[in-house]
């Protein structure tokens, strides 16, 4: 949406790798179909109740049209409600074409929301829950040989009820698990397009070092993806697998996609020393969000000596009492010393914050503004004020589907999208949405007033990224977005057929034999989100 202040485009489908990989580790024949990836330039309007989208890559019909005819299981990721719509019709158009086919969701959106995508389609066979890896092969296996899903732990199917839907321990150990299969994906078209899960730095490939979250915020689903169990790799094996990147595809930057990347001091430690003993010449950084209790001055000196350059923290707002309402277990005070600490070493540092949640009041939204002064006067560079949006799976969303506040509709699916600009709604008592919109840009620009009056040499980098392509901060990233979103060109749909621009190679993923393609052979690869 150009009217919204987001920046990010489509990235590397990290989860959708992981999968890939243990379906061809165990033999199967695969082929997977990016509809970001394969369809860069491409795009089509949508009419939204939010007004006007613009959906990118490849449209439904050139996705269903390249499915092949011998395929027996369609999997479909399924992470962010707004998808939804989208998902639906591939899902409806493929099971026209391919009436035999079995049809699975997996993700985070098909683990919380999928009573409501069985009562709006019978196109979907099941929803597979959490982590998707070792119960996906499950349910492949059982379809295969003809047997019943009844009785497996981690899906739910058309029969089930919400009360008979339990996660079960159907979870691999990260370090048992393969590497992503990068060889399925246009890893290069990505890289190229300088789409970034983060600052742009170059060719970058996101990775995960850690899986789950120990906290329970309210307004986050990922409780009930990944439950509050907090799993970490070996520093080594991150550390090996970075290694293989650079050979590989020569990538000089590293985005973590981690939940809660750093929670343990040792393990960060333990990891950057051994990233320093490799010499890899690469930058590092963390654009999801990360804690601070781990980040004293020493370790953020360690982080800027290894190649980290951009930190992002989530205190999601400057208020204790919508902390405490939020379960969002921060010290302000602290997560402001690290502010300070990263600028003294030389890391770029962004702070997350939520207004407009259902209980805050306008003195909470208030304390957030007086909280992204202090950081800004911190040395603090980055900031993004969201408005609140229920995401299905949370306890805010249970919260208000029981007081009746959510209508579960088409206007519903996208409004996880508006939370910024002019297409915001509201759920707060307290404030209304033209209110909320002028909180969300009122704090911003102090913010950002303030960490440029006080340190106005730093107006030279946004002009200097500007002109040069050469992104520093957030704020360059989006600014650089919106340029081109207002006066770039983007291609629509072909009027029929597939993007053929990526017909590079033959559309098998494997060899009728079965034995994996090479790693080097560029493949055609998919994700459908």
């Amino acid at each position: 949406m150009k009217r919204s202040l987001s920046s990010y485009g489509a990235i590397l489908p990290v989860g959708l790798a992981y999968v890939a990989a243990v379906m061809r580790d165990a033999g199967h024949t695969i082929q997977v179909i990016d509809a970001p990836g394969e369809g860069f330039g491409l795009g089509e309007s949508l009419e939204s109740p939010i007004g006007t989208l613009w959906r990118s890559g490849l449209g439904p019909r050139a996705i269903v049209e390249r499915i092949h005819p011998d395929t027996e299981v369609l999997g479909i990721s399924h992470m962010f409600l707004h998808e939804w719509p989208t998902i639906r019709e591939i899902a409806e158009r493929a099971r026209e074409r391919l009436p035999q086919m079995r049809i699975v969701l997996g993700g985070e959106n098909s683990t919380a929301f999928w009573p409501w995508i069985f009562q709006e389609t019978e196109a979907i066979d099941c929803c597979v829950l959490g982590e998707g890896e070792a119960t996906m092969l499950e349910v492949v296996a059982r379809y295969r040989s003809g047997q019943s899903l009844d009785g497996l732990g981690g899906v739910a199917m058309r029969t089930s009820t919400p009360e008979s839907v339990r996660l079960s321990g159907r979870r691999r150990a990260l370090d048992e698990l393969p590497r992503p299969a990068w060889e399925y994906l246009p890893v290069d078209r990505y890289m190229d397009n300088a789409d970034s899960f983060g600052v742009h730095r170059g060719r970058s490939i996101p990775m995960l070092a850690t899986r789950g979250c120990p906290y329970q915020c309210t307004f986050c689903s990922s409780p009930q993806m990944w439950t509050t169990k907090y799993f970490t790799r070996d520093p080594a094996d991150v550390v090996d697998e970075i290694k293989s990147y650079v050979d590989r595809y020569a990538i000089n930057n590293v985005n973590f996609c981690d939940l809660t990347a750093i929670v343990k001091k040792q393990w960060i430690i333990e990891f950057c020393d051994l990233l320093e003993r490799e010499q890899l010449d690469l930058t590092w950084q963390l654009p999801t969000g990360t804690r601070t209790e781990a980040l004293d001055e020493e370790v953020l000196g360690r982080l800027y000596a290894t190649g980290c350059r951009n930190i992002t923290y989530a205190p999601e707002s400057g208020s204790k009492r919508m902390l405490q309402i939020i379960k969002k277990k921060v010290l302000l005070p602290r997560m402001l010393e690290c502010v300070r600490a990263a600028r003294r070493t030389g890391i770029v540092t962004r702070v997350n914050i939520i207004i407009g949640h259902p209980k805050e009041r306008w003195r909470d939204t208030r304390r957030s503004l007086a909280f992204l002064f202090r950081a800004a006067l911190a040395g603090c560079q980055d900031a993004a004020v969201m408005i609140f949006a229920p995401y299905p799976g949370s306890a805010d969303f249970e919260e208000l589907r029981s007081e009746g506040k959510i209508e579960i509709s088409e206007d519903f699916y996208y409004l996880a999208l508006a939370r910024s600009g002019l297409s915001s709604r509201t759920y707060s008592k307290a404030l209304g949405t033209r209110q909320l919109i002028f909180a969300q840009y009122l704090l911003l620009m102090v913010f950002y007033a303030t960490a440029y009056l006080s340190r106005p040499w730093r107006i030279l980098g946004v002009l200097r990224s500007l002109f040069t392509g050469r992104e520093t901060t957030q704020l360059d990233q989006l600014l650089r977005t919106k340029y081109r979103q207002w006066f770039g060109k983007t291609a629509r749909h072909p009027a029929a057929g597939p993007y053929e621009a990526s017909r590079e190679t033959p559309a098998a993923s494997r060899s009728p034999s079965g034995t994996p393609p090479a790693p080097e052979q560029p493949r055609e690869v998919t994700r459908i989100s």
